[in-house]
């Protein structure tokens, strides 16, 4: 077919990296290679940001490659399957709009039937609004179905020291757990902080869960956890607002707890003293602060 002179970029998102939504990706390349062949128009590049959010488009680095590359003569037009690959925050789906407007680029969106949605801002921001309604519900149905796994006394899906069997089952990995308690060790008996532990750790060459480096962090989270004492705890947290990602931390009298003696790594008394220990340790570096703002009155 010949080409009408209109030269277009793509853009498309899948929100996880799971096989079928990856799946998903390859099937919006396709229709929009297939959309361009059929109407003449030449398309330039397909931007794809995979297993991202569309809640916030900063966090998307293909679609702000797509927003810094626009007006630069290499496309006038974007193409977008639905309101939904392009964002889900009203604000930022208006704000992009306008932004690519200003550098002389129109947004397209298209219908499964491949009719153009109309470039009317206030159909627009009905749509932008029904696209945020829908990944608010989303997230409304993701936190109940977290809140009722939290109740069943749902394991983590990856924690240092054990491998996840099922829902609610570990199993201890053996080389994991003894490097456990040597964190405890070092923690209690040898008075090591946490990045004094983390960089003894690298030095040994015992690489963390992922395979990366300690750091301090991750050494305090493990020192932390009662999971390691045979006590699982769920319900420390949830997001806040699903638009910023804040989180909101619950008390302790908020979390549920479940007495899990089997998955014990180390003893209570352990867990204990080193808890002891980490609020001995607050305690001792609170007390310069202190000072160091009367002196400073």
């Amino acid at each position: 077919m010949k080409k009408n002179g209109i030269r277009a970029a793509a853009y498309c998102r899948v929100s996880t990296k799971s096989g079928q939504q990856l799946d998903s990706l390859e099937n919006q390349k396709l229709f929009f290679e297939k959309y361009t062949a059929d109407n003449g128009i030449e398309l330039v590049k397909v931007y794809a940001d995979e297993g991202i959010s569309g809640k916030q488009m900063k966090n998307r680095a293909e679609f702000m490659r797509m927003i810094g590359e626009a007006g630069k003569g290499a496309f006038d037009t974007v193409l977008v399957k639905d309101v939904s690959r392009f964002a889900r925050n009203t604000v930022d789906f208006l704000s992009s709009i306008r932004e690519l407007r200003r550098r002389g680029v129109e947004v397209f969106f298209l219908s499964n039937n491949m009719t153009n949605l109309g470039s009317s801002e206030f159909m627009l921001t009905i749509f932008g609004a029904a696209a945020q309604e829908e990944s608010a519900n989303i997230s409304k149905r993701i936190k109940f179905g977290k809140d009722v796994n939290a109740r069943k006394g749902r394991v983590p899906n990856v924690v240092y020291g054990y491998r996840r069997i099922s829902l609610t089952l570990l199993e201890t990995e053996p080389r994991e757990a003894e490097t456990v308690r040597e964190m405890y060790r070092m923690y209690t008996e040898l008075d090591l902080g946490c990045g004094k532990i983390a960089r003894e750790l690298n030095e040994r060459g015992i690489a963390a869960k992922r395979g990366g480096k300690w750091e301090a962090r991750t050494v305090h989270r493990i020192l932390c956890n009662p999971l390691y004492c045979g006590v699982l705890a769920n319900h420390k947290s949830e997001i806040d607002d699903f638009l910023e990602g804040s989180v909101r931390r619950f008390d302790r009298s908020q979390w549920y707890i479940h007495p899990r003696p089997e998955f014990a790594i180390i003893s209570p008394e352990t867990y204990e003293a080193a808890m002891e220990k980490m609020r001995e340790r607050k305690e001792k570096n609170k007390r310069p602060r202190q000072l160091q703002k009367q002196l400073t009155r």
